[in-house]
């Protein structure tokens, strides 16, 4: 009886290891006849396809070894210490445009990434030079270029790889111990001086932002817990001869008044920020961010805010957003989560432009899950150290308003 089982374990084993072996091959072919395609979208498609099938098929070194038989059009890389294998593939789609598919294995997992970028070249994805190295705080750089071009360069590719492990997560103990690993990897990359210009642009779910004086960064990302609840994380860098990382706490909840509300790391009213804008008034010098506060089951929140830097600690907030004979530390925008808010920065005319949010029904005021734009814009110009409230600014003409 023992013979028998271990036989039909043998057998399954080695029809598995067949089974295997036709699927990388075919895979290989199917790389191979992507160039003889014509139509751009088709290739977009069967690109994503093929990288898909790669990370079901892809068990080993063995079976990266397997597809190499079959094509020359993957390119995979090892880090020294054999910990990292990346398989990276692609081919142009529209004209101008190639589209980059790269797969990392690291401690038994696999990860996959698209990129797409402007290209006028006509060589292959095989052509580019890749280089993957590795640290002594464990760290795994990958850069992808043709020539001057650069077309990936990942600071750390297993902290990309753990935020997009992050997004796959369900409960909320999951997350906050993925995310103590996170922000482990994380501090080793913002303490590091010889990185403070470095925008992290491959770390796709944090944004990063450097102040004009190249004083500030600050870098920020969320996690949506449970209930439609959001968290968010991130710290400011200061690089003022010596670099200073100061890791942000988020307490929203804990903040009953945001736009009455002076903050400090310790007790942030957090969000993730996409634009910061820097503006001097006498000996001071004002960080303004615009940040997205994410979405609950029925409203989104949007923030303008403001960072000031004194002897090395940070403030949140201060009475310089003026509208008549208001003055707010912050302003808070709420509305429909069904609804799109429009808040951005023009630096030409040196404004913050925004959709004017109403209700869709005057008994509605001050729900607003019922808030939305009204298809008017105001905007905020800084005059004097403060932020001077325009309504109804037209944005063809605003210096008119």
């Amino acid at each position: 009886m023992v013979k028998v089982k271990l036989y039909i374990i043998v057998s399954l084993l080695a029809g598995s290891l067949v089974v295997n072996s036709q699927s990388l091959k075919q895979w290989g072919e199917q790389l191979n006849k992507l160039e003889q395609k014509t139509d751009p979208n088709n290739k977009r498609f069967d690109l994503l396809e093929l990288s898909k099938g790669l990370k079901e098929i892809w068990r080993d070194e063995n079976d990266i070894n397997e597809v190499l038989h079959h094509t020359n059009k993957l390119t995979v890389s090892k880090s020294a210490d054999k910990k990292m294998t990346i398989a990276a593939f692609g081919n142009s789609t529209y004209q101008g445009v190639f589209q980059l598919e790269w797969l990392v294995q690291y401690d038994n997992r696999i990860w996959s990434f698209s990129e797409e970028f402007n290209y006028n070249g006509s060589k292959s994805s095989s052509d580019f030079t890749y280089t993957l190295s590795g640290s002594d705080a464990d760290l795994y750089s990958f850069q992808i270029n043709d020539g001057k071009q650069e077309i990936v360069d990942a600071i750390d590719v297993v902290t990309k790889c753990k935020f997009e492990e992050l997004q796959q997560m369900q409960g909320n103990e999951q997350k906050d111990s993925l995310n103590t690993v996170l922000l482990k990897r994380l501090n080793f990359l913002w303490s590091d001086k010889s990185k403070f210009e470095t925008s992290f642009k491959q770390l796709k779910r944090m944004k990063t932002l450097i102040s004009d004086d190249e004083k500030v960064k600050i870098c920020t990302y969320n996690i949506q817990k449970e209930g439609f609840n959001q968290l968010f994380y991130g710290a400011v860098i200061l690089n003022d001869g010596d670099l200073k990382v100061i890791p942000l706490n988020d307490t929203s909840p804990k903040i009953k008044s945001p736009e009455r509300s002076t903050l400090s790391d310790k007790k942030w009213y957090g969000a993730i920020y996409l634009d910061l804008i820097q503006n001097q008034s006498g000996n001071k010098t004002y960080y303004t961010l615009l940040g997205y506060k994410g979405h609950g089951e029925f409203v989104k929140t949007r923030v303008i805010d403001v960072l000031i830097v004194q002897n090395g600690r940070l403030r949140f907030g201060g009475p310089i957003f003026k509208s008549d004979r208001i003055t707010r530390n912050r302003l808070v925008f709420k509305y429909s989560a069904k609804a799109t808010m429009m808040v951005r920065y023009d630096s030409r005319e040196k404004m913050i432009v925004f959709d004017n949010l109403a209700p869709t029904e005057p008994m509605f005021r001050g729900v607003y899950q019922y808030y939305g734009p009204d298809f008017s814009y105001n905007a905020l110009k800084f005059t004097k150290g403060v932020w001077q409230l325009r309504k109804d600014v037209d944005l063809r003409n605003p210096k008119l308003n």
